[in-house]
């Protein structure tokens, strides 16, 4: 059945939710990428949350210029509570999130809208890239989508899902796990979504696990439509946080019945891991006087003696010495793995400051 796109004065109005801490210096740029889009109506909801430089009186000044945005200024509660106050605010037929240190492409709205109205879509997801610091150079950051196209929940539920809990056979978890990068149905969203979380970490991935298989229909859109910048929580992760990646993982143990699910989300859980204390290190946050710490969070954790269980012969240095308790051992071996890392990251830090 052919569904005619609306013409312009019946074209849908667009929500996009903007939750913003501390932003003053990057703020500017996500609200110019908002404003300059090549789709209308849309109204901007920037949710202040909490924040202690200027980025109130920046904001306030777009809005006193620009009618369609309409600021929320709360304490400071998290990117979660965030994006829920945000949409408690929404009035569009569709809602977008964009976190306040990134920004769209100017036909961002239009390409999603369009999509999601011809195809009758409650979700649009589409590609994104990185920014890389203040060079102008874009890359891909993470998988891809290869073509446009249509899934049904039935197929989403038995080929995609799986994702979620480490069997992304499409290549697109962090693609899906995000909740910028998408178009909602607003309807649909507020009926269909979870209670806040409370995380400071992956909670998109959270709150995508549980709305994505109450969609009937959803729309991958072959087309890169965000630009995600270098900073925010993932790129400035912290020992602070591992606490809420154990919460994560722990809590998708519980949302599947699968024991083959459970226990590749086990695996996932070890890769973060590493992934995340290499980080950390990389950034200079982990050293060898604080690893011990983290032997102590992972002791006290339930998942840490159930991926020790799921994966008992798992031969790897790192893992195997932070099984030993042997914090001193395991330091070295992430140490060794990411000496390049640290010189490179360092290099760039230097370099920046030049440019700057």
């Amino acid at each position: 059945m052919h569904h005619p796109l609306p013409t312009a004065s019946e074209a849908p109005l667009v929500s996009i939710i903007v939750p913003v801490y501390n932003l003053e210096t990057c703020v500017s740029s996500c609200l110019d990428s908002l404003l300059a889009q090549t789709y209308s109506p849309v109204e901007i909801i920037p949710v202040n949350d909490g924040s202690t430089d200027r980025t109130a009186d920046i904001l306030n000044s777009y809005a006193a210029r620009n009618p369609g945005i309409k600021i929320i200024t709360q304490d400071n509660a998290g990117v979660d509570a965030a994006r829920y106050s945000g949409m408690d605010r929404a009035a569009g037929e569709y809602v977008m999130f964009v976190d306040g240190d990134d920004a769209l492409f100017p036909d961002s709205v239009e390409a999603m809208v369009q999509m999601a109205v011809r195809e009758r879509a409650d979700i649009v997801i589409g590609d994104y890239v990185r920014h890389l610091d203040r060079f102008g150079l874009f890359r891909r950051k993470d998988g891809q989508i290869p073509h446009s196209r249509v899934v049904e929940r039935e197929e989403f539920l038995s080929s995609y899902y799986s994702g979620f809990f480490g069997r992304d056979r499409h290549g697109l978890f962090y693609t899906y796990g995000k909740m910028c990068i998408k178009l909602y149905r607003r309807e649909f969203l507020l009926a269909n979504r979870p209670s806040p979380s409370g995380l400071r970490y992956a909670e998109d991935q959270l709150f995508n696990l549980q709305v994505f298989p109450r969609a009937e229909r959803i729309a991958l859109l072959a087309k890169e439509v965000y630009i995600y910048k270098f900073g925010g929580v993932t790129g400035n992760l912290s020992i602070s946080l591992f606490d809420d990646m154990l919460r994560l993982h722990s809590a998708k143990l519980t949302m599947t019945d699968r024991e083959d699910w459970k226990k590749s989300e086990l695996g996932a859980f070890l890769n973060n891991v590493r992934s995340f204390l290499a980080t950390l290190a990389v950034s200079g946050k982990l050293t060898a006087g604080n690893m011990p710490e983290i032997l102590e969070k992972l002791n006290g954790s339930t998942i840490w003696r159930q991926a020790q269980e799921a994966y008992p012969a798992l031969h790897d240095a790192f893992l195997s010495a932070m099984r030993r308790n042997d914090a001193a051992a395991a330091y070295g071996e992430l140490n060794r793995h990411t000496l390049l890392k640290k010189i490179a990251y360092r290099l760039r830090r230097v370099i920046l400051k030049l440019v700057r």
